[in-house]
């Protein structure tokens, strides 16, 4: 049992119990790009403290959400990863995303961007039925840049020296108005916005935002 308990007999209560607590779904953000070592969690979490990073891990092993594993030489240290447990919480992580975009109008001063930040709320704005033909999108933002395919079989990472059909240029505010309907009316309405593609794979882009 958790040592903080709701004490309810209530599913929403007990997943709470596990996931609840101040940066853990923030650690489960980040593990969804893969296994991760220690120092790289707390640069991609700043400003969470050593003494909290450490223990939210120590609890999402006992709840059996992440697991440490040593790397095999002649690498060395360990890294964390999740479990299938832990990986079956990106659609609860995606829903936050999607519901939290209406929080995103103004950024505070210090609020801190990572492009692999945009790469999740493409995972979690892109509608299931808006799979077609695959899309390589690049975003860039001063922070850095990130590329995706989107296709049929789902949204992945690739390197940056992969070829992009379209690349999206902007502040991170522009971007995630760009990718949000609701706020900006899609590609076509945000001015500050540089695309760059050809006009059937813009189009391609503008669709699975729509």
């Amino acid at each position: 049992m958790p040592s903080r308990t709701y004490g309810q007999y209530c599913a929403l209560a007990k997943s709470l119990d596990v996931v609840g607590d101040r940066w853990t779904l923030l650690v489960v953000r980040e593990l969804l790009d893969g296994p991760a070592r220690y120092g790289d969690l707390l640069t991609a979490l700043a400003p969470i403290s050593t003494d909290i990073l450490a223990n939210r891990l120590r609890q999402m092993e006992t709840h059996g959400l992440v697991a440490k594993r040593h790397l095999p030489k002649p690498a060395s240290g360990a890294v964390y990863d999740l479990t299938a447990d832990g990986r079956a919480l990106e659609g609860i992580v995606n829903a936050h995303a999607r519901w939290g975009r209406r929080l995103l109008g103004t950024r505070e001063p210090g609020d801190v961007v990572r492009p692999q930040w945009l790469a999740r709320a493409v995972r979690a704005f892109v509608r299931d039925d808006r799979a077609g033909p695959p899309v390589t999108l690049r975003l860039v933002v001063p922070e850095g840049q990130v590329t995706l395919t989107v296709g049929p079989d789902g949204i992945e990472s690739v390197g940056d020296d992969a070829h992009a059909d379209v690349t999206l240029r902007a502040d991170a505010e522009t971007l995630l108005a760009a990718m949000d309907p609701d706020r900006s009316g899609g590609l076509a309405a945000t001015g500050a916005l540089e695309v760059d593609g050809a006009p059937d794979a813009v189009r391609r882009v503008g669709e699975l935002f729509g």
